[in-house]
């Protein structure tokens, strides 16, 4: 039997259990209870009236928000798992995923969501892009790639909407592992090595397999971890600026500020 000072195991939920799946939906739900970025998207979408912050953007609202596209993951091959007995769990989209991301699970996004997919997507264009090469180069890799089927033949073929059908952008992506959803669960008791368990394997995945990990977050905490498991900050993205506050509300003049995520990557272990 495990302990808070035993070293967790990384254990996959069990996709086909709407048991689990509804667990893992209530617990992104709840420690996201009060993110700004889900704030924004919700009220823009609902168009929410006021007053702000306002009682019908509440727990379920949020729920219907996360569970769409988290069963729209599970069911595509993400990878959801947990550890310290649903003390954190985490989704990773990896390189073979061939579903849609969350940022794209919404039919009828708002304009606060199409902007930050649109932000989004362009700084995955600029630091996920396949490395630039000379004409030359190029068509002799391709011709070679013709006659070929040799795992880098297969890699550059596996695209996928995740990784690189993006209509907006010209550069195809590399292959990543990226982390969609990383959550502690504030209905339990924090379990020492938790978060350490649902994180590592997958980075240690990307690392063998020569490919950077991905992922936004959404506030400086978030941040302080993931650069403690050795993500760095590329990019700061500003949404809805001029209409919201920091905290998702609506809001005009100085305190329309915005709400503020930041792009992050893994991808020491590439320049080595």
């Amino acid at each position: 039997m495990s302990t808070s000072t035993s070293p967790q195991a990384c254990v996959p939920v069990a996709t086909d259990s709407q048991t689990d799946i509804a667990t893992f939906i209530s617990i992104i739900t709840a420690a996201f209870s009060s993110t700004a970025l889900t704030t924004a998207f919700i009220v823009d979408i609902d168009k929410t009236p006021p007053p702000y912050p306002s009682p019908l953007v509440d727990a379920a609202r949020r729920e219907r928000h996360f569970s769409r596209g988290i069963l729209e993951s599970a069911a595509s091959g993400a990878e959801l798992v947990h550890a310290g007995d649903w003390s954190a769990i985490a989704l990773w989209e990896t390189p073979t995923y061939q579903g849609k991301p969350f940022i794209d699970s919404k039919a009828q996004p708002g304009p606060l969501l199409s902007e930050w997919r649109d932000r989004v997507k362009a700084a995955k264009a600029k630091y996920l892009a396949v490395p630039a090469v000379s004409n030359a180069t190029s068509a002799n890799a391709n011709a070679e790639e013709s006659n070929s089927n040799s795992p880098a033949a297969s890699v550059s073929e596996s695209s996928s909407d995740h990784h690189s059908q993006d209509n907006t952008q010209e550069r195809q992506l590399r292959p990543f592992y990226h982390l969609s959803f990383l959550a502690r669960n504030p209905a339990k008791q924090r379990v020492q090595g938790s978060i350490k368990a649902v994180m590592t394997p997958f980075l240690e995945r990307a690392k063998a397999e020569g490919v950077p990990a991905w992922l936004e977050a959404t506030t400086p905490q978030a941040v302080r971890l993931y650069i403690h498991f050795g993500f760095r900050v590329v990019e700061e993205i500003v949404v809805g600026k001029g209409s919201v506050d920091a905290l998702g509300w609506p809001a005009a003049g100085d305190s329309a500020e915005g709400v503020k995520a930041w792009a992050m990557i893994f991808d020491a272990h590439l320049s080595d």
